[in-house]
């Protein structure tokens, strides 16, 4: 009887071992690929935001500079303006001024504007540029409006107002320049929004600039 030798061809543990430590290092070059792509993509969406999010803010402020009537007050690092005269009387109402504000961390831009209670005295509201300045106005709003603040920019690393007018009265001056940094991915984003007032209600303050007491006093 003939006896048959068979042979059986495989991978030696050499090989195997070989070929397991060649797709670690495959699969460890995706996952770092995959980690920095992910990691580009995030910072790439971080950017879209915040460049979506300064255009919206450079859009809202821009208008509503353009369109106020005066600059009342500037703190370095918030302003008070006069945004509209709805009620055509040539004096402050508390509907009709907005502050812009950063915070006591100096993070963020936010405007905040001011609806009056039913059950407060409008006409106690000490709407002229002098008492908007030193602060009288800001705590008769807190304490008799609902108060309507709208975040434009977040996560900022500093905000700083300037106006054409380096000292007070900032009632005369007619632009408001507002530059801010923005965090991002370690790093920080400097932007700057300024714009001008298209129609200066100049006509209706004192060389003092404070408002008149009417316009027949000019």
């Amino acid at each position: 009887m003939k006896q048959r030798n068979y042979r059986y061809s495989g991978f030696t543990l050499a090989e195997l071992l070989m070929a397991v430590w060649v797709m670690s290092i495959i699969l460890a070059a995706v996952a770092t690929l995959s980690f920095v792509l992910g990691n580009a993509s995030d910072s790439a969406d971080d950017t879209s935001e915040i460049q979506s999010r300064v255009r919206y803010a450079t859009m809202r402020l821009g208008g509503l500079i353009k369109n106020s009537k005066l600059i009342c007050a500037n703190w370095g690092t918030s302003a008070a303006i006069w945004q509209a005269d709805y009620d055509g009387d040539s004096q402050i109402d508390p509907n009709e001024i907005v502050y812009i504000e950063s915070g006591s961390s100096n993070n963020y831009i936010k405007l905040i504007s001011f609806s009056p209670y039913p059950s407060a005295v409008v006409a106690s509201f000490p709407g002229t540029p002098g008492s908007i300045q030193n602060g009288q106005a800001r705590v008769w709003l807190t304490a008799n409006c609902e108060e309507t603040p709208v975040t434009l920019i977040d996560n900022c690393s500093y905000v700083n107002f300037t106006t054409d007018r380096t000292d007070p009265p900032w009632t005369f001056s007619k632009m408001l320049n507002i530059s801010f940094g923005v965090s991002n991915n370690g790093s920080i984003e400097n932007y700057q929004i300024s714009a001008y007032l298209r129609c200066q209600a100049g006509y209706l303050l004192d060389d003092s600039g404070q408002m008149r007491s009417s316009d027949d006093d000019m």
